[in-house]
């Protein structure tokens, strides 16, 4: 199957429906919040929001993380990845 748009688009502006994306992928982690500052999407399946990270554990210092989701036809969000930035 191909896919019907190739190029990256970034938006720094995070909509209801980007946030909802998120929350649904991220559902079951405990003790992360993750506050979307962008994101990189190729509009159709690949979601890579790049988020603020806040612990309650004051030892996991991750505070800036790339999230990788993937969504495919009828399905919810799927996490592949939680990248640490800094």
């Amino acid at each position: 199957m191909k896919k019907e748009n190739d190029e990256l688009e970034i938006r720094n502006k995070i909509t209801k429906e980007d946030k909802k994306i998120l929350h649904k992928a991220l559902n079951g982690i405990k003790g992360w919040n993750f506050k979307p500052i962008a994101l990189v999407t190729n509009g159709i399946e690949d979601y890579y929001f790049i988020c603020k990270v806040k612990t309650i554990i004051e030892d996991l210092q991750m505070k800036m993380a790339k999230v990788y989701i993937k969504i495919q036809q009828g399905n919810s969000p799927r996490l592949l990845a939680i990248e640490e930035i800094s």
